[in-house]
């Protein structure tokens, strides 16, 4: 306890005005990234954000994030692991995500929505949806198809038969080839 304490504390400090880049307010600094995702709930925050179309309420937030951090559903919360969760984000994250221009957060109604400059984040949370995949998990399934196409060649199994080695680990390379051209354009864009 006395650990979440002491970094909500070190934590509480928005971003000078030396931290902000030159492109302007919105643009945030890499060390005000970092300083900001250093903290789980923070990142958990903005992770809930992003996969529920930028907007949602403090009370739901709170809800959410102490079911994961109690490993419950979120209709298992009790009240004083929400109050916690509610506190802790109302004190001290959220002012600090809005300070930061990550957020924009409207403490009358209790909504919050994600800034432009939350944009920035992506490329460090791997934000994907319910019906997407991480660049993980697509490596894993590639290593997985290359496994069974060897396979396949080297039990004879047709078509592969017919094919040389030659084709197969052409093929092998060029597929990797365009995965890794694919990943490093979608990384570039999301670059600080």
């Amino acid at each position: 306890m006395s650990q979440i304490q002491s970094s909500e504390t070190v934590d509480s400090e928005g971003p000078s005005d030396e931290s902000l880049d030159e492109e302007g307010p919105e643009a945030i600094s890499t060390d005000e990234v970092f300083a900001l995702l250093s903290n789980e709930r923070r990142r958990s925050v903005l992770r809930h954000l992003s996969m529920n179309g930028g907007e949602v309420r403090l009370r739901e937030l709170a809800t959410t994030i102490a079911a994961e951090e109690n490993d419950v559903e979120p209709v298992e919360v009790t009240y004083a692991q929400r109050k916690r969760l509610y506190t802790s984000l109302y004190q001290s994250h959220l002012p600090r995500m809005e300070r930061s221009g990550v957020i924009e957060y409207n403490r009358n109604s209790g909504a919050i929505t994600l800034a432009p400059g939350a944009d920035t984040f992506d490329a460090y949370l791997e934000v994907v949806g319910d019906d997407e995949f991480t660049w993980s998990e697509f490596y894993l399934g590639l290593a997985g198809l290359f496994a069974a196409v060897t396979l396949a060649y080297a039990t004879g199994t047709p078509p592969f038969s017919a094919l040389s080695a030659t084709v197969v680990m052409g093929s092998f390379a060029l597929l990797l080839a365009v995965a890794a051209v694919a990943h490093f354009r979608y990384t570039r864009a999301s670059q600080l």
